[in-house]
């Protein structure tokens, strides 16, 4: 078929219809709502994003008239539709800000950090730091420095609270229901992590303690899925904190090393030491700094006996919110923190005063950096230490000893007849449990009158002393003095720390049976009025000296255990029985080696009374088997060891001494 010839005006004019035609019918493609795909908008579909879903505004009103039912459904399902689609949208992190949230069983939420726009971190807390500082804050900051060089991203998460087991018991077995797990991928395929998604590089951190730390090297955004467990015997669910930073963690923890020591306890209150915050000598900036600055440290403490706490012993919001007791600088009340600079070696630590404890208990103890809830702030999630743990005294009958028996008594003893007391005036470096009576000096609200009796009666006898002292020619040339290696300042600080040792017993419960201890006012009344007897012979070796057999003769006879070393105690406290740990033979020597010995001071020969006045040090064990001024239960072993050497030293300068003046 041939087609017509077209004149040149006529082939312009086709070619013109034909554009505008094809125009018209991409137009009505695009817009017309017959072309659309008809959704029918039932709540029970899920959201299909590959179809447009269709507004009401999209419609003619004149097809709706008369059909108002069928209106309202639709705007139900559209509603179900656009409510999950907003519970499934990923979660936003930003830098440094923690977001909390419950997780239900078996239930997985996503999260997401992007790393297009990060706001700078705010600095926290700045502790005093120079190259004495110690080595876990030196290796701190380092890490942190390298950190920030490679621009590391870090994700963190805290378990703040957990189910609780029903009767029935769980699936774990137990009565802890199993920790989080956190699931991180930096690929954009897998922007919902998660137990069920099969992607070789994705991470998985189980939170071990209630504590998970991711780290990554990455310039892409974070996805993050945070999974519980579905299991059945426990009630309640999860709650939890996550955080993300490129600055450093914004939780930590550190599960190598507690960085608290035990110092003493009493039958309700326990004390508390951190370690040596800095080496600096006392004249340095820096240790200055550290005594005047407010306490950074918290500490909890939690009964051993309930097991809650397990599972978020590593997470600074599961302890604030499960631990029994907190003690830090804004407690407003007898757990209270202070600088203190205590102890051997005289450098700046914290101690910690904690009190609503039970008798005859077992505590953990966690020494933590508190948050910071400033948004931003890096490292705001707080930090977490190894759990320590310690124990309160007891005093009560039922725990004596087979050998001693209890006369009749109306009523049973309620009180330990040991208080704990430190922060004295004079003898500073007192901080143990001493002899008390509960009757006489409350323990709510006596201590410091029981306090100041023991640090005044101390006080006195150092004037005593100290008018001796000053007959001496101290201040004369090095050939007239007594000394060529100690004068009298040392002779002074010698006296004084065997003078508070001496006057102001160190008390521990009197059915302990630790050898070391010395038993003292036997043959008294305890404060409720009962008395004993002893059925037979009591082994003791005071100061791991040797053993020494005491009958109950002895026991109830001999001047050494039927009474006090300080009368005022027998006179003024009664006490009643008790135990003594005796003060550190070393301490006797020291005021021999530094004192004139015009002054005429001399130590008891071992085997004729030196057994039953003084006691011996225990190496390296940590454990306290004589008293000491500034005396902490696990401290560094090299201080305690290089006490004793000083001692053993002080004795055979002493002895040889003595030997070339024969």
């Amino acid at each position: 078929m041939q087609f017509p010839k077209l004149t040149p005006l006529q082939s312009r004019f086709l070619a013109s219809f034909v554009a505008s035609a094809i125009l018209v019918v991409l137009y009505l493609t695009l817009t017309s709502p017959q072309f659309a795909y008809a959704v029918d908008l039932d709540s029970r579909i899920p959201p299909d994003h590959n179809h447009p879903i269709v507004l009401e505004s999209d419609f003619q009103v004149e097809e709706h008239e008369g059909d108002l039912e069928d209106d309202e459904r639709n705007a139900e399902s559209l509603h179900g539709i656009v409510s999950r689609a907003t519970e499934a949208i990923v979660q936003g992190l930003e830098n440094n800000i923690a977001q909390n949230l419950n997780i239900g069983f078996g239930e997985i939420q996503n999260w997401v950090f992007s790393t297009s726009t990060i706001k700078p971190g705010i600095p926290g807390l700045q502790l005093p730091y120079d190259n004495t500082t110690d080595v876990e804050q030196v290796r701190a900051r380092d890490e942190l420095r390298k950190r920030q060089d490679e621009k590391q991203i870090y994700i963190t998460a805290n378990t703040c609270l957990q189910p609780i087991a029903s009767l029935e018991g769980g699936d774990s077995g137990g009565t802890i229901p199993g920790q989080l797990k956190m699931y991180v991928s930096t690929n954009a395929s897998n922007t919902n992590p998660g137990p069920s998604v099969s992607d070789p590089q994705q991470q998985v951190i189980e939170f071990s303690g209630g504590y998970a730390l991711a780290t990554l090297n990455t310039s892409n955004d974070v996805y993050i899925g945070i999974s519980a467990l579905d299991i059945t015997g426990f009630t309640g669910s999860w709650n939890y904190e996550i955080a993300a930073s490129v600055d450093a963690p914004y939780h930590s923890t550190n599960d190598t090393w507690s960085n608290l020591f035990f110092v003493d306890s009493d039958n309700h209150a326990a004390l508390l030491i951190t370690n040596d915050t800095t080496q600096a000598n006392s004249s340095s900036p820096v240790y200055q700094e550290w005594m005047s600055m407010k306490p950074p440290y918290s500490v909890f403490a939690h009964n051993m006996n309930d097991s809650s706490i397990l599972g978020v012993q590593s997470s600074y919001c599961g302890l604030l919110k499960l631990a029994h007791i907190v003690a830090d600088a804004d407690t407003q009340n007898q757990n209270v923190a202070g600088m203190t600079s205590r102890g051997l070696g005289g450098k700046p630590k914290e101690q910690f005063y904690i009190d609503d404890l039970n008798a005859s208990s077992k505590y953990w103890g966690f020494l933590a950096l508190p948050h910071n809830s400033t948004p931003g702030v890096i490292g705001g999630g707080g930090k977490v230490w190894m759990a320590m743990n310690f124990t309160t005294k007891t005093g009560k009958p039922d725990t004596f000893p087979a050998h001693v028996r209890l006369k009749q008594s109306s009523h049973t003893i309620a009180e330990s007849n040991c208080a704990l007391m430190y922060n004295l005036s004079f003898c500073s470096e007192v901080a143990y449990a001493v002899p008390s009576n509960p009757d006489k000096f409350s323990p709510t609200t006596g201590l410091p009158d029981l306090a100041a009796t023991y640090d005044q009666n101390a006080a006195t006898w150092y004037q005593v002393f100290n008018y001796s002292l000053q007959q001496i020619p101290c201040n004369t040339t090095a050939s007239a003095q007594y000394s060529l290696v100690r004068n009298c300042d040392d002779c002074a600080s010698a006296y004084k720390q065997w003078l508070c040792a001496v006057t102001i017993p160190r008390c521990d419960d009197f059915s302990s049976t630790a050898p070391w201890l010395m038993p003292r006012n036997t043959a008294q009344n305890f404060v409720n009025g009962s008395s004993m007897t002893f059925s037979a012979s009591i082994p003791s070796s005071p100061g791991l000296g040797g053993q020494m057999v005491l009958d109950s003769a002895a026991l109830l006879n001999l001047v050494a255990t039927n009474s006090s070393r300080n009368p005022l105690i027998d006179q003024t406290i009664e006490p009643g029985p008790y135990k003594e740990v005796l003060p550190c033979e070393d301490l006797c020597y020291d005021i021999v080696q530094s004192c004139p010995a015009i002054l005429g001071f001399g130590c008891p020969i071992s085997g004729k009374g030196l057994e039953l006045s003084y006691g011996r040090r225990s190496n390296d064990s940590g454990i306290i088997t004589c008293s000491y001024l500034g005396a902490a239960y696990y401290l560094s072993g090299s201080g305690r060891q290089k006490a004793l050497e000083i001692g053993w030293m002080a004795l055979i300068a002493f002895t040889v001494g003595a030997l070339l003046s024969l």
